[in-house]
């Protein structure tokens, strides 16, 4: 029986590594561990009942509505003001381009829950004006992964929402333990990535003297590779956004900041629940595109339906798989297993933290993040329960396991939007994002010596 799990298990792993859907491969593997365990006609039973009521639960009414709405929001054009206000505050200071991309890809998190949607809109909008900036390669990447990853942990996150619905946790409450290590995040990057451009613009200067020495013709030659302009380009002048007025940036952002205080700020105070959350943000969202900012057509919204469908069609998917492989480990009595072997070996609560966080780094190299989450969250929460942890505690610290998965080859799916979009090479993207994969490991050393970094917001409530 040992053999045959294993076998399945590695068949598994071959699934994800030939490119086939993750959905499907969590499914497959639990209908081969169910047949394992019972025989064919039982396993189909019992995996058709399980797709079933897995998405029968108004809980994850908010993951569809939430993707509808990033969707209208990257439609509408509430990213691009939001991130040509932030230049205008930001813009100035010597690396005030990075720092802006950071900060309004954390209120671009805030509005749409997905960490691939705020990856790629941002990544449309501030490559290019990065680029003009002069930011190198390895810095773009380190900018945009960073603000990419946010979305993971910043409220709403659809990965809380999986989890509270999972464990039965209050979502509110989830949201709310998301708070604070995000924005410590967000300042955290911001602080790396600033350090990181002087320094390489030290280097740059110190090139430019060493060269300076050998002759004029040879510096000014090579004054122009070393910045990456083109031969013969002119200066850039002054930036019109930039130099914008403050007051009319905020007026040109205010409805985009906005949708984050009316989410947020409901949830908080409990005038509503997440998925009717979700539904007040659909609304605002196609309220702004079509009165407001006039961005927002009837083809466009047509479009907008049906790449939301796609993408809430492909997470159904993978919730029917998930939950299935997840009641094949119940089944299976895995979770007893690994209790048994805790209580044997005798683990302090620091040493099993420690292992249980390599085991999920490691996890989060090969799964993609959703199947990660359910095959995580199974396996470790009658873990948790065991230990007397706090379980939005716990759960913070899974999301930022799940915000490394999403930076970290050879799965990292941020990584090759990043790549893609801005026509990086993938070795410089992963270059890039060993700065924010840094920050991640130190905040995440934070929260597990300091739990209420993420439970003092939720225990207001």
């Amino acid at each position: 029986m040992t053999l045959y799990v294993i076998g399945f298990v590695i068949v598994f792993l071959l699934v994800l590594a030939s490119g086939f859907p993750v959905g499907f491969g969590l499914g497959f593997l639990a209908l081969g561990l169910f047949t394992a365990y019972t025989g064919f006609d039982m396993a189909m039973t019992i995996g058709i009942e399980k797709a079933y009521t897995s998405l029968d639960s108004s809980i994850l009414v908010a993951i569809p509505l939430f993707i509808f709405a990033a969707q209208l929001i990257s439609e509408t054009g509430m990213g691009k003001r939001l991130f040509d206000a932030a230049r205008t505050f930001l813009g100035r200071m010597p690396s005030g381009l990075g720092t802006a991309t950071i900060a309004s890809s954390g209120v671009f998190a805030a509005m749409t829950g997905s960490s691939f949607v705020a990856a790629s809109t941002m990544g449309l909008i501030a490559i290019p004006e990065l680029r003009k900036a002069r930011f190198s390669d390895t810095l773009i990447s380190a900018a945009i992964t960073a603000g990419g990853s946010l979305g993971m942990i910043i409220p709403p996150s659809i990965i809380m929402i999986l989890y509270g619905y999972l464990t039965d946790e209050s979502i509110g409450k989830l949201f709310m333990a998301g708070m604070i290590p995000g924005l410590l995040l967000v300042v955290l990057y911001s602080l790396a990535l600033s350090f990181c451009y002087r320094f390489e613009e030290r280097g740059k200067a110190r090139r430019r003297r060493v060269l300076s020495a050998v002759g004029a013709d040879v510096a000014a030659g090579a004054a122009v590779l070393v910045s990456g302009s083109n031969p013969g380009a002119r200066e850039i002048g002054p930036d019109p956004v930039a130099t914008m007025s403050r007051l009319r940036a905020l007026k040109e952002a205010f409805w985009g900041l906005m949708a984050p205080v009316i989410i947020l700020g409901g949830i908080y105070l409990g005038i509503f629940t997440a998925p009717e959350a979700a539904a007040i943000a659909v609304v605002y969202c196609m309220v702004i595109g079509f009165v407001v900012y006039r961005t927002l057509t009837i083809s466009k919204l047509w479009g907008v339906l049906i790449s939301s469908t796609t993408i809430s069609a492909m997470v159904a998917v993978i919730v029917i798989g998930g939950a299935m492989l997840a009641q094949v480990i119940v089944y299976g009595r895995i979770p007893q297993q690994i209790l048994e072997v805790i209580i044997a070996k005798d683990f302090s609560p620091l040493v099993l933290l420690l292992l249980i966080n390599i085991v999920l780094f490691v996890l989060g190299m090969f799964l993609e993040v959703l199947a990660l989450v359910y095959l995580a969250i199974p396996l470790l929460y009658p873990v948790v329960l065991y230990m007397g942890w706090d379980n939005i505690w716990f759960a913070v610290i899974l999301l930022m396991n799940a915000n490394l998965a999403l930076i970290t080859p050879p799965m990292g799916g941020v990584l090759y939007i990043v790549s893609q979009i801005g026509a990086i090479p993938l070795n410089k993207v992963i270059k890039g994002a060993l700065l924010p994969v840094f920050v991640l490991i130190f905040v995440l050393i934070l929260v597990v010596f300091f739990p209420a970094l993420a439970t003092w917001l939720p225990s207001l409530m």
